[in-house]
């Protein structure tokens, strides 16, 4: 990727007197790289969807798996060509390698013609299992006008920044390879632990403003001009970034790092206050959400699993709850293990993994504030061991407009075995190939849903100092294929009662003004609990702040 950015870097922003290409070909043109870059990373959880795909009897079961025969066939021919070609020139068969290129090009063209089919039979497929890379014009059309979008290349060596209205464009070079991008975003975070917000240690370790604003200035300072006036923002972060909130970015440069008291952050220049800020896992997720989402309204308000059971030995202490008993309320914080800690041989040693997962008893209280708000039923909240892989598979989701995941997160980079983000609901004593205690990416695919959230409350990572970047952009997607219009997740472990009170209050402001779209939902609600003055710390972003809208933030 590095190398492909260097190649365009020259020809996009080339010195003066030196311009080769029209500007807007030129953009086309890193547009074009940088999403095929972001795409190769997903392609080991699209095999992994492909092949469930392929077990399947229907129609788009059969042409996946001719598409996957015809591939593994290329495979080899391209291996039996290269050991060819290497073998001195006496001992080469010329007749039999020019078959073999034949046969290679026979296949491209069979492999083309089936793309074809899968873009206009099956566009939901076709959008999740090869996006093609939009041009700028492409993505301006999807763009209402006041909507902007940013979109971010991370590389070793240089990152960069474009920006995209409806009417128009630009692009710039960032100072920050992906290294030092990784340093600041750590540092930034460092702040967000609502364990601050309770400490009496001082200042030390609360969240800094001025780096909140040096980040907006690197950032989006040299495209400021250009999207400052929208109402709403897109980002398509890429690397580090995917773990930035962009909503706590500030916009002015503060009095001083960390103010006198918690409630000095109510002063300071959120992006929030000036942007509804919702996050997209590529540019290609924007056009699959507007072209293919589906808009019948599902029949039942929500419903959710929560509180799941990570050592099979404590199943039956949801009944303990269900009769009114004392919990202990456990951290939402994960171990800092790696994620490859917990691999054995080719699968998950999932007892390591049991032991290193904290149960969440306060996850039980969360959704079922969030149902009795919205008026739904008691049996459609499913706790404890009732939380699991067999009850979210076998329930009709598509019935509901939302469904409430308040649990892990396991998110994992390119690691071997399992190269793809999971849930972390109840594992069963005798693990099958149904319900092994982990709902991942490639599985929530095969979900039939017709949602306008789904919601990932408590989530977090387990990929020790990888960022994951890659992996919720994946689960992303994977729920888009399912049928989600857009994600609710919390990008640190936050307390029940605050998440609970701006999950309520957001769904609360949506419903009585849908016309206002999601990410102002949520935009609205953050800003609600951040200017309640009852108490200083609510200024503390760990507390208002936790929550990202990832996919489609506008009105349907």
């Amino acid at each position: 990727m590095a190398a492909r950015s260097r190649a365009w870097r020259w020809r996009c922003c080339p010195p003066q007197r030196q311009q080769l290409m029209p500007t807007e070909k030129a953009l086309d043109a890193a547009l074009n790289v940088v999403q095929r870059g972001a795409q190769s990373s997903a392609a080991s959880a699209v095999n992994k969807l492909a092949v469930r795909l392929a077990a399947g009897n229907d129609r788009l079961a059969e042409l996946v798996r001719k598409d996957q025969d015809l591939a593994s066939e290329a495979e080899t021919l391209d291996k039996a060509i290269i050991a060819a070609v290497s073998k001195d020139r006496s001992k080469r068969d010329a007749a039999a390698e020019q078959r073999s290129r034949d046969r290679l090009a026979a296949i491209a063209a069979e492999r083309a013609s089936l793309q074809r089919i899968f873009a206009t039979e099956f566009p939901d497929y076709a959008a999740l299992s090869n996006p093609l890379p939009m041009t700028a014009r492409e993505i301006q059309a999807l763009l209402s006008g006041d909507e902007a979008m940013v979109l971010f290349s991370v590389t070793d060596k240089a990152s960069y920044v474009f920006a995209l209205t409806h009417e128009s464009f630009d692009w710039k070079p960032l100072p920050p390879g992906a290294d030092a991008l990784s340093g600041e975003v750590a540092a930034f975070r460092r702040g967000l632990d609502v364990g601050k917000a309770n400490a009496a240690s001082g200042k030390s370790g609360l969240f800094d403003l001025v780096l909140a604003h040096e980040l907006y200035a690197t950032l989006l300072g040299p495209v400021e001009t250009l999207v400052k006036d929208k109402r709403s923002l897109l980002v398509v972060p890429s690397g580090a970034l995917t773990a930035l909130p962009f909503h706590l970015l500030v916009t002015e440069r503060p009095p001083a790092a960390i103010p006198e008291t918690f409630a000095g952050y109510r002063d300071a220049g959120w992006l929030l206050k000036r942007q509804a800020v919702s996050v997209l896992p590529s540019v290609a997720s924007l056009k699959a959400l507007r072209a293919f989402a589906r808009n019948a309204p599902s029949t039942k308000p929500m419903t959710g699993f929560g509180d799941p059971l990570f050592n099979p030995s404590q199943d039956g202490i949801g009944d303990d709850r269900a009769a009114g008993r004392p919990k202990n309320l456990a951290s939402r914080a994960l171990v800092t293990s790696a994620y490859t800690d917990f691999w054995q041989g080719a699968g998950v040693d999932r007892a390591r993994l049991a032991a290193a997962l904290p149960q969440l008893p306060d996850t039980a209280d969360e959704p079922n504030a969030v149902a009795k708000d919205l008026g739904a039923a008691a049996s459609d909240i499913h706790l404890g061991g009732d939380a699991s892989e067999t009850t979210v598979k076998r329930a009709r989701l598509s019935e509901y407009r939302i469904v409430y995941f308040a649990t892990h997160g396991l998110v994992a980079g390119d690691i071997k075995g399992l190269a793809e983000p999971s849930l972390a609901l109840s594992i069963p004593k005798q693990p099958t190939e149904l319900d092994d205690g982990l709902l991942t990416a490639s599985e929530v695919a095969q979900l039939k849903l017709n949602a306008d959230w789904v919601v990932l409350s408590a989530c977090n990572t387990i990929a020790g100092d990888k960022p994951g970047a890659e992996a919720l952009s994946g689960l992303a997607r994977s729920f888009f294929y399912a049928g989600a219009r857009a994600l609710l997740v919390s990008h640190w472990a936050v307390d029940s009662e605050a998440a609970t009170r701006l999950t309520t209050s957001t769904f609360d402001i949506l419903k009585s003004d849908s016309r206002i779209g999601r990410a102002e939902a949520l935009r609205r609600a953050m800003l609600g609990y951040l200017n309640d003055a009852s108490s200083p710390k609510n200024a503390y972003p760990a507390l208002w702040g936790p929550f990202a809208l990832i996919g489609e933030g506008a009105a349907h």
